[in-house]
């Protein structure tokens, strides 16, 4: 199953032309449900639309289902996209920097089709302000009670959008290392505010580094899905192997391996090529598939702490303390 769910997600984004074969009724019906567990619903609907030219066609109960959370999905991202012009606009108006982090901060990557097929879970802004100066942002838009950790704040502005306020980028509980993230992300100011549309966010380069640091972050931490791994695919086929340098000449791959990810980044290489059929010359640093499977598991077999704690021992401990 495993293999025919990679293949619909090739098919959905481009990758490949048709599945290696026809999936049984039962079969659909289980590749609906790990869509919707890896929060790629929509972009796969838009793989199976693209296999009925094959004569491939899901049974009808279980494509009407799925059609139908594509076009809730569509729906939704409109909303939220209009909800994060007027977040930014409002930070603006009170002279804070800001720029939109993930959701549909990467959403144009996927390109005029899928992009309003892809999955948000809320609304990521970064702000140059500080953590203070964020949650005072949020108490003058009348909230009383504002939530927030050292890394995040939040806004309680729509019952049915999250929006988080992040006044740091980095999002790893060791503080040593989060200090070298942040002191990078500091001397990289400027690729961080790039105009695109209506909203303001990093550049693609940027948002490659940003994008693998929260994964590795949310993996240890929390757990992650699919919808993520496709975010790095979309960010690397944006930048179609033409990588660029930061201050002081870093790569990606220098810049992974001053935050101390070098492994992690070269199992999410692996990934992108076992996953997405990705080319090799599209990659910034060489794959590792050791370091791949054990990402590849944590996503399809949810977060299993002790292969966590056997691989990276250190880094989990840093997140229990």
């Amino acid at each position: 199953m495993e293999k025919l769910f990679f293949e619909l997600m090739q098919v959905a984004v481009g990758q490949l032309d048709c599945l290696s074969r026809g999936p049984s009724p039962e079969e659909w019906a289980e590749l609906y449900q790990m869509a919707k567990r890896q929060a790629v619903t929509g972009i796969c609907y838009s793989g199976v639309e693209k296999l009925f030219e094959f004569g491939l066609r899901a049974p009808q109960d279980v494509s009407i289902d799925w059609m139908s959370e594509a076009e809730e999905i569509r729906m939704n991202n409109a909303t939220v996209s209009k909800r994060c012009a007027i977040i930014q606009k409002k930070l603006l108006e009170r002279k804070i920097y800001t720029s939109v982090l993930l959701g549909q901060g990467v959403a144009p990557y996927y390109g005029e089709e899928l992009q309003e097929l892809r999955q948000s879970k809320g609304i990521d802004v970064y702000v140059d302000c500080g953590r203070e100066k964020a949650i005072k942002f949020v108490k003058q838009t009348g909230q009383e009670h504002v939530r927030h950790t050292h890394q995040i704040v939040w806004l309680d502005a729509w019952e049915d959008t999250p929006v988080r306020i992040h006044p740091r980028m980095a999002h790893t509980k060791n503080r040593l290392k989060n200090a070298v993230i942040e002191r990078w992300f500091r001397q990289n100011r400027e690729q961080l505010f790039l105009e695109k549309g209506e909203l303001v966010v990093p550049t693609a380069n940027a948002n490659l580094v940003y994008a693998l640091q929260h994964l590795y972050g949310e993996m240890l931490s929390e757990g992650i899905d699919m919808r993520q791994l496709m975010d790095c695919f979309f960010i690397l086929k944006t930048l179609n192997g033409q990588f660029g340098t930061f201050k002081g000449g870093m790569t990606v791959k220098k810049t992974m391996k001053s935050f101390l990810m070098k492994r992690f980044t070269q199992g999410v290489m692996w990934v992108m090529q076992e996953v997405f059929r990705m080319d090799r010359s599209l990659l910034p640093m060489e794959p590792s598939e050791k370091e791949g499977r054990i990402i590849l598991q944590q996503v399809m077999e949810g977060r299993r702490l002790w292969p966590l704690m056997k691989h990276y021992p250190i880094q989990m401990m840093w997140n229990i303390i």
